[in-house]
């Protein structure tokens, strides 16, 4: 534990320093606070995240996922259930691990964009993802603002089909650095949209168009990588003359506190 605390405070100076110089250099709200509202929110997250939100998030998947992997490899020989997994055959887990490795990045964003809606359209589901829509000034640092049962949910959308398809399940472990760093820098305090790609990959003046309160912008760019996906579902919204300018959620009512964000949508469906 102490060990991961000393890792965790390591990388948070280390972005700090490096997402600092990148919004002093490119910002797309010029002026914003470095000393913002919710920053003390936002740091308790960062250690909450990895700590506690991933440990239920791996709880909940195993315990879903095994029950599925024990009926597909019913009757194969092998000493444990990860073996049995690694010597199980489909076509598309006799496939190059590169090949593999890109429908996955395709197949972890189409099953992202679609729960992604899911907890924006759905009532019940939208009083967790709330709270990451909480920050009222959007930086990197914004990112790690993530709701447990948000989280599990993602998640075991995301992992299911990996196991049933038979894909390499190692890749998964590989992409979440990276798929992690990657969404950290969507929501930064940057202008880049990058250009002739602006469709091809997601950018952060893209996902920021997702975090405002403008009216324009509401319910819009879903995809966490592929904005493309937006562009057939009907949800692009990526202006070329402007970027978003105010954040947050209409009307307001998350608290502005770890342990209370935590309980906001227990007590927000109580009042309901």
């Amino acid at each position: 534990m102490v060990a991961r605390l000393v890792v965790l405070v390591a990388v948070l100076a280390v972005l700090s320093v490096v997402f600092g110089v990148l919004e002093w250099l490119w910002p797309s709200v010029r002026g914003q606070r470095r000393r913002r509202p919710g920053l003390g929110t936002d740091i308790a997250w960062w250690f909450w995240d990895p700590l506690v939100n991933k440990t239920i998030s791996f709880i909940g998947v195993v315990a879903v996922v095994v029950p599925i992997a024990l009926v597909l490899t019913a009757g194969m020989e092998g000493d444990t259930l990860k073996a049995k997994l690694e010597a199980r055959e489909t076509w598309l887990s006799a496939q190059p691990l590169w090949l593999q490795s890109l429908q996955l990045l395709v197949l972890f964003d189409v099953l992202g964009y679609w729960s992604h809606r899911a907890f924006h359209r759905v009532e019940m589901l939208w009083r967790y993802h709330a709270v990451h829509h909480s920050s009222r000034e959007l930086d990197w640092l914004s990112a790690v603002r993530v709701h447990p049962v948000n989280e599990l949910g993602t998640r075991v959308v995301q992992s299911v089909p990996v196991v049933v398809l038979g894909y390499d399940t190692s890749l998964v472990a590989a992409f979440v650095p990276l798929l992690a760093f990657y969404a950290i820098g969507l929501h930064a305090n940057l202008r880049w949209n990058f250009g002739w790609f602006k469709y091809v990959i997601a950018s952060p003046v893209f996902h920021r168009w997702h975090h405002t309160t403008e009216l324009e912008g509401l319910d819009r760019n879903f995809a966490g990588m592929f904005p493309v996906l937006d562009v057939v579902f009907g949800t692009l919204y990526f202006p070329k003359d402007r970027q978003p300018l105010e954040f947050g959620i209409l009307g307001d009512l998350v608290p502005d506190n770890l342990l209370r964000q935590i309980a906001y949508p227990w007590k927000a469906r109580a009042r309901a």
